[in-house]
């Protein structure tokens, strides 16, 4: 809980279009509400240096709740409570609690293992029905493209576009531009950066991109994605050590569909799709796997989709992202070791 200063200007919830904010006071809040972060480091004898503070009422993590529901059946004010994430320049040990209500089980921070380069998004609100992945990430990109042109003058380099100044598609045998997802299982969006796809640290220009993207997608709180939609987002935390998609994991099963890359004569669909699976690992850098195909078909203008899983000798960190359609959430693989957790 923050100070007064840090309050919430209160919304009637029978005059919510009437008495909506706009974004420039939701912004000035949020200012204040940092400020008071601040202000309460230094109440806290937390002596290291700040790179960024996030403030918002909605939860960080996917299954987490509203701030103003821990006010139910207490005294504390709602208005004055707050989601708080705080970046250091330097790792700060705990036990680190904060905030006007931190003597009565308030503001208890807990570290967060985040891989830079990684953007989540919950949808919290506007999915319906079960929609194409593709359809889903291919909205993202646009709106990502969109921001990001906001940010820089002339045309947009191939880490954002994934396209030669030519306008041709970019071709590298490492990942050189952003993928865009939609993880299903999860009902959330994700950005990816291309040191991530490849699992090594990003390049000296990959990290000026990177503070690029930063500021582009700092509010994105709403995706126009067509026909599925107006979607709201939130941001959200990642717990790599433990999700899914990222932790390490001896079994991965496709959570969307895989597209081939080139079509292999084989004895069947699901040899072929197997062969181009395992190329592609090769290619990836990843470790050898057994892998076995399932549910194949052609589709027209597409080409041979599947699913598979993939058992790993030793147990191999995410992201598994493969195939042609990799860069816009296709064979997306989810580890079967922390899935079942």
């Amino acid at each position: 809980m923050l100070p007064e200063t840090a309050r919430r200007r209160r919304i009637d919830p029978a005059r919510k279009i009437e008495e909506a904010k706009a974004g420039s006071e939701r912004r000035a809040e949020q200012e204040r509400a940092a400020a008071a972060v601040t202000q309460a480091l230094r109440h806290a004898q937390v002596r290291e240096g700040v790179d960024a503070i996030r403030v918002q009422r909605e939860p960080f993590e996917a299954n987490g709740r509203s701030a103003e529901d821990f006010a139910e059946g207490t005294r504390f004010e709602k208005h004055r409570l707050w989601h708080v994430e705080i970046e250091f320049s330097a790792p700060v040990q705990g036990p680190l609690t904060m905030g006007d209500g931190r003597f009565l089980g308030l503001g208890v921070m807990a570290p967060v293992i985040q891989a830079r380069g990684i953007y989540a998004f919950a949808v919290a609100s506007g999915l319906v029905g079960s929609p194409d992945p593709e359809d889903l990430a291919k909205a993202l990109r646009r709106a990502v493209m969109a921001r990001v042109q906001e940010q820089i003058q002339g045309s947009l380099p191939r880490y954002f576009s994934g396209h030669e100044a030519d306008g041709s598609p970019a071709r590298a045998s490492h990942s050189s531009h952003l993928a865009f997802a939609f993880d299903p299982a999860q009902g959330r969006l994700l950005v990816i950066a291309p040191h991530v796809l490849d699992r090594r640290p990003p390049a000296e220009d990959e990290a000026d991109n990177l503070a690029i993207l930063d500021r582009a997608l700092e509010t994105l709180r709403e995706l126009r994605a067509g026909e599925v939609g107006i979607l709201s987002l939130r941001p959200t935390v990642m717990v790599m050590e433990e999700d899914p998609l990222f932790a390490p994991s001896r079994q991965w099963s496709t959570l969307t569909r895989y597209r081939v890359t080139r079509h292999v004569r084989a004895a069947d669909a699901r040899q072929a799709l197997a062969i181009d699976i395992q190329t592609q690992l090769r290619l990836r850098q990843f470790p050898e796997a057994e892998v076995t195909a399932f549910e194949c078909k052609g589709i027209a203008g597409k080409g041979l989709e599947g699913g598979a899983t993939l058992k790993f000798k030793v147990a191999v960190t995410g992201p598994v992202l493969l195939g042609r359609t990799r860069f816009l959430g296709g064979g997306m693989f989810v580890g079967q070791d922390t899935a079942s957790r």
